[in-house]
């Protein structure tokens, strides 16, 4: 009986971990900086975050790892006063970004549904259109990005008077790019 535990506990854990035992050579350290799966997490990254260094989306919520883990780490910042700045990241006593600091884009959890800025787009609705999931204002035009008909581009200002001027970062990432020339189909389907 023993031996048949031992068998299944080595089959789990060969399982489990066999992304990770074929992408880690210990005596191959440049397979370290290798990224197998194309996710932008190099195979180092892969291992420290827990995720597969064979597929590029480990928790299968149509987000890749890289993609998670980018605004994980690199959320939007804003200046005190301004009307996106809700949480305090750096406990200075200054509301300075949009996310709780306490949330996690993380790429081995399923949360692509969640609503992690307070824009009314999910995480993947932001990876699909291209824009920045910790920012409401992707462009930076004073345009809440669900409100906005042109959420990557900055469309001057909407404090109820176009002056032809565009203010605005464009910081956004994703599949926005490929979704630019198809813009007006894509929100005719109901984005």
């Amino acid at each position: 009986m023993r031996k048949l535990m031992v068998m299944v506990l080595a089959c789990v854990m060969a399982t489990s971990l066999g992304g990770l035992a074929l992408a880690l050579d210990p005596l191959n350290p440049s397979d370290a900086k290798r990224d197998d799966d194309g996710d932008q997490l190099s195979n180092l990254l892969e291992y420290m975050y827990g995720t597969d260094p064979l597929n590029e989306d480990t928790d299968a919520d149509g987000l890749p790892d890289g993609y998670e883990v980018n605004y994980d780490q690199n959320r939007a910042i804003f200046p005190a006063n301004n009307e996106w700045a809700r949480f305090d990241s750096d406990d200075d006593g200054v509301n300075d970004v949009n996310v709780d600091p306490n949330y996690r884009f993380d790429p081995a959890l399923k949360n692509a549904h969640d609503l992690a800025d307070q824009d009314g787009w999910d995480t993947y609705t932001e990876y699909m259109i291209g824009t920045d999931p910790t920012n409401p204002d992707t462009d930076g035009d004073t345009l809440r990005d669900d409100l906005d008909p042109r959420p990557l581009i900055p469309d001057g200002s909407h404090s109820g008077q176009d002056d032809g001027s565009f203010e605005g970062q464009a910081q956004g990432t994703g599949m926005g790019t490929a979704l630019s020339a198809h813009w007006d189909a894509f929100v005719l389907r109901g984005f």
